[in-house]
């Protein structure tokens, strides 16, 4: 399932935070039932993520704005890809990119 793992960035002794880890999977459906396994990971201070690209970092700062007004307004929200997206209840909605507004 996992064909390798490794830290990223220097250590240091001072460090607060955990450093990040990399890790290269087999295949799409090892990714796939890590993700869904992900979800027992909550309460814990452990998050998997997909390895992005350039642009797509580039989009997803660009939405950190609505990203933090949705948060501030109560919503759940999470991106799928680039899309930003909020729980709103039980239903999954998408928001309305750069109006930094749910829509």
């Amino acid at each position: 399932m996992v064909r390798s793992a490794f830290r990223l960035g220097k250590w240091r002794q001072d460090q607060r935070q955990a450093r990040a880890v990399l890790v290269e999977l087999l295949s799409v459906a090892a990714k796939h039932i890590a993700f869904q396994a992900s979800k027992r990971l909550k309460g814990l201070k452990i998050r998997l993520d997909e390895d992005l690209n350039p642009q797509q970092m580039k989009t997803r700062r660009g939405l950190s704005i609505d990203f933090q007004f949705l948060k501030s307004r109560g919503y759940k929200p999470f991106f799928r890809g680039v899309t930003l997206r909020y729980r709103d209840g039980a239903l999954i909605r998408k928001c309305a990119s750069g109006r930094g507004q749910p829509g």
